[in-house]
């Protein structure tokens, strides 16, 4: 199989395409771009390999093809059945790759360069020492499913300055 897992396909033009096509030369049609795009814009004009990938005889399948290559959906190239469209989408899709590829290469070739350097500023080890995790962890007393509406109001109140409510205030010494 080829290097194409996923293809673009615009479904109002699939439709428009598929306006005079029948139930199952549409499906023959959609499992035969699978198929196209699977070996990378090309599938190899073969009776008892396509045969089985549709489900249908190979006298079906002879039918459905001839009507299919009429109507100008697929085409013969060197033996292989081909699709315009797909042809297309995969020139596009090579280009794509090798334009990521290139990029890519670039990027680890200045990387590695920058890692070469050696009369450029080497990291030095920092003299402080680290501080621990744990002392910047605030405990957490309770899960948030575990806090009570009362509780929430005494956050929500402490947070905007206001006194606790719950908080008992001694009597004033008489």
């Amino acid at each position: 199989m080829g290097i194409v897992k996923w293809y673009k396909r615009d479904p109002r033009a699939a439709l428009i395409g598929m306006m005079g096509l029948t139930a199952t030369e549409r499906g023959v049609y959609n499992t035969l771009l699978d198929l196209i795009y699977c070996h990378d814009g090309a599938v190899l004009d073969s009776h008892d390999e396509i045969a089985p990938w549709l489900g249908v005889s190979a006298r079906v399948w002879k039918r459905i093809r001839l009507k299919l290559l009429d109507k100008g959906k697929l085409y013969v190239s060197g033996g292989y059945l081909r699709n315009e469209r797909a042809d297309e989408e995969i020139k596009k899709y090579q280009t794509f790759l090798q334009t990521s590829i290139l990029s890519a290469s670039k990027r680890w070739a200045t990387y590695n360069e920058i890692k070469r350097l050696t009369n450029g500023y080497p990291m030095q080890p920092t003299t402080r020492k680290k501080e621990s995790l744990s002392a910047n962890i605030v405990p957490i007393a309770k899960r948030p499913s575990e806090v009570g509406r009362k509780e929430l109001d005494e956050q929500f109140a402490r947070r905007r300055g206001e006194p606790d409510s719950s908080r008992e205030t001694p009597d004033p010494p008489a």
